[in-house]
């Protein structure tokens, strides 16, 4: 008997189906079922509020601390109260100097705190009484703005110092450098009694005394 050259596999797969089980025909699987629908689930109930912790399940309730009172009471606190880093003060005082007449003086303080000790603060002072260039008192007025470095500042003692600027003094009409120095007393919290002593880098030919003092009481915040 002569084959085709592409029976091979043909009669391969004839002698496999046969010798598998010559008395049971061969058979291909089952379709899978249809989909069946299923019921919805039942809707969550609604939240309720909980007025006493007790009534909660055991699941619910947090684990217990394992701590004893009595350490607990000897562990010292780390958390430090949160401290306002802004320093303002407002009120008043009196300047004098040897050139100078004794005047009034309305002054201000606005700061920043750099850590526990330190500080640094603008210091505006307006000056009621000022001279001419002949010595003369006259109603006008001068302005000073130094900016200090303000030590221990939370001490009962504080002292400070800086520079800034000087504008009109002995009614020249002119801005010029100023060196300061001086100490808060902080009486209380709110309450400082200052005392500071200025000079003023006054322009060539000027041959008054540019060394003046003040003393001031404000209110601080």
């Amino acid at each position: 008997m002569r084959l085709h050259p592409g029976g091979a596999p043909l009669v391969g797969l004839a002698c496999l189906a046969l010798a598998a089980d010559p008395g049971r025909a061969q058979s291909l699987p089952a379709p899978p079922a249809p989909w069946v629908p299923i019921a919805p689930e039942p809707a969550a109930a609604g939240w309720e509020p909980v007025t006493d912790a007790a009534t909660l399940p055991p699941d619910y309730l947090p684990p217990p601390a394992n701590r004893d009172p009595a350490e607990l009471a000897v562990v010292p606190r780390q958390g430090k109260p949160i401290e306002n880093v802004g320093i303002y003060g407002i009120g008043g005082g009196v300047n004098f100097g040897s050139d100078l007449p004794t005047s009034g003086v309305f002054t201000g303080r606005i700061g920043y705190k750099l850590n526990e000790t330190l500080a640094v603060s603008l210091r505006p002072s307006v000056i009621f009484g000022n001279r001419d260039v002949l010595g003369r008192y006259n109603g006008q007025t001068s302005f000073q703005l130094p900016l200090t470095l303000d030590l221990f500042r939370r001490s009962v003692v504080s002292p400070y110092l800086g520079g800034g600027i000087a504008t009109n003094t002995y009614s020249t009409g002119q801005t010029n450098a100023m060196l300061t120095g001086g100490v808060d007393l902080n009486i209380t919290q709110n309450v400082t009694l200052g005392f500071n002593v200025n000079y003023v880098f006054l322009p060539d030919g000027v041959t008054f005394d540019a060394l003046q003092a003040m003393t001031l009481l404000y209110l601080k915040f």
